[in-house]
């Protein structure tokens, strides 16, 4: 049989069967219709209107909008609607990116200020740099009329010399009489040699000084020169600042935290003298730490030059055999400066001698014409925050004790008007009499948050643990303006004022 035939005969037997089905049945039309009624708001008419027409239910019942939604939507909105199922990603990363950004150069000057303070010092150490300063000059104020220059090379250069010249201020009168300062060195090794030059006999009236580091004539390019306000009086103007001085302790091991708080406080005042309450370095004996740590960030801001420091030696750099050829030998003075009395006493040394000095400081004519009589000590009488094992265990409760038992007494009967101190790192200060006891120590070192004593001199003063600066200001009405700032937000933590006792 053909295949035209077979298929013919499949065809005719699906017709018969197509013919054996039942007819289907016919639509009744009495049914019903049911009617479903539809809401006024869903057809445009009504008080809504068309407003909700065509969207999801909820919103026929004022359902919740996400407003925030809409708006990423509209930023959105030049992405391709294709791709906007990745669009959240892309915002989370995006702000991700920008505040590492942000943060990357708020830090840059910082970290990068660090890494060249490393990097010079390590050239130095593999002596890998031609004859040039590890330390730049640095200035320490030691009497009323005598500043030490100290400075540090990698090379010996007896033929090292230092000369001044002062200007007067406000009297139109220059004395341009150059003066020579006398100048030693002292060779610790081969890469650190320390040159120390005295400014001695500085006029009794506040001037300019400018001093210049004068090196062998085949060394021209080591010559250096500086300018610095002398300010021993005050001048007699009684509605204006004076003097400005600028404090800071215990930066020791947190040479970041420190560059923060030297920046704060120079974006923001201009001081004269830099106070130090001690702990600049956290080991002595590391001349590392005294480059990098100490020297470095404040040549970087350029106070070490041109800010005298008044200085008082802490714990951390004590030095048991009394050389300091970083910051001069004697560790207890007083001098006079804008009418405040300055007595910095060694904390370190169970020394009669200082103890008789200091009574007979106190009862001189130079502290009682004072407007102010201010005394550093780096460790306070009244020490409260410390690390509870070492305050009991190692017995340092017994450092605070000392001060307290050998000084207070002394500065009660002598009218001393302030004590400013280091040591425990954070701020306070309280009153005693009429004494106010500070501590200032929020210059690096981390913050100490263990109270081990309850001392009630600070119970109605004000303790902040922060980073934080002093700026303490002279007025020519005889009044001392204590502020206290936060060094990382820069708001002020906490101000007082001191009205002289002194009679005129």
């Amino acid at each position: 049989m053909s295949s035209f035939s077979a298929s013919k005969t499949g065809m005719a037997t699906q017709h018969q069967r197509r013919q054996s089905m039942p007819a289907p049945a016919p639509i009744s039309t009495a049914v019903t219709p049911t009617i479903i009624t539809t809401p006024p708001s869903a057809t445009g008419s009504g008080p809504l209107g068309s407003r909700f027409h065509s969207r999801h239910p909820m919103m026929l019942h004022g359902g919740p909008t996400n407003s925030i939604q809409d708006w990423v939507e509209k930023g959105l909105s030049f992405i391709p609607r294709r791709r906007r199922q990745i669009r959240y990603p892309i915002v989370v990363c995006l702000g991700l990116y920008l505040f590492l950004l942000y943060l990357y150069f708020q830090d840059m000057s910082t970290w990068s200020a660090l890494a060249g303070f490393k990097l010079k010092n390590w050239a130095f150490n593999w002596d890998v740099k031609r004859c040039s300063y590890r330390k730049d000059p640095m200035l320490f104020v030691k009497d009323s009329s005598t500043v030490l220059v100290i400075w540090e090379m990698n090379c010996k250069l007896p033929e090292m010399g230092l000369t001044w010249v002062s200007a007067a201020q406000h009297s139109g009168q220059v004395d341009l009489d150059e003066t020579h300062g006398s100048t030693s060195f002292t060779v610790l090794d081969k890469t650190h040699v320390v040159y120390t030059a005295t400014l001695s006999g500085m006029p009794t009236v506040n001037s300019n000084i400018t001093y210049s580091i004068v090196p062998p004539r085949a060394m021209s390019h080591l010559f250096r020169s500086y300018t610095f306000s002398h300010l021993p009086n005050p001048p007699l103007i009684a509605d204006r600042e004076i003097a400005r001085f600028g404090a800071v302790s215990d930066n020791q091991c947190e040479v970041a935290q420190f560059f923060k708080v030297l920046k704060a406080m120079t974006e923001h005042h201009k001081v004269d003298y830099l106070i130090h309450a001690g702990d600049a370095v956290q080991d002595y004996n590391s001349l590392d730490n005294w480059q990098t740590d100490f020297a470095s960030p404040l040549s970087y801001f350029k106070i070490g030059q041109t800010t005298p420091l008044i200085y008082t030696h802490g714990n951390h750099d004590f030095d048991p055999q009394g050389l300091y050829p970083y910051t001069g030998k004697r560790t207890w003075h007083a001098y006079t400066l804008s009418g405040v009395r300055f007595i910095v006493l060694d904390s370190n040394l169970d020394a009669r001698e200082q103890d008789r000095w200091l009574e007979e400081e106190l009862r001189s004519e130079a502290s009682k014409q004072a407007w102010f009589r201010v005394v550093l000590v780096h460790i306070s009488p009244y020490t409260q925050y410390w690390e509870k094992d070492a305050w009991v265990d190692k017995g340092e409760k017994n450092w605070g004790s000392f001060v307290r038992t050998r000084y207070v007494s002394l500065f009660q009967k002598h009218n001393v008007d302030l004590v400013i101190s280091g040591h425990q790192h954070n701020y306070m200060r309280g009153q005693d009499d009429h004494t106010v006891y500070t501590i200032i120590g929020g210059a690096g070192g981390s913050l100490d948050k263990e109270q081990v004593e309850d001392y009630t001199v600070w119970a109605e003063g004000k303790t902040m643990l922060r980073h934080h600066y002093v700026l303490m200001k002279i007025t020519g009405d005889r009044r001392l303006i204590w502020e206290a700032y936060d060094a990382d937000c820069g708001t002020r933590l906490d101000a007082f004022v001191l009205h002289s006792r002194t009679e005129v």
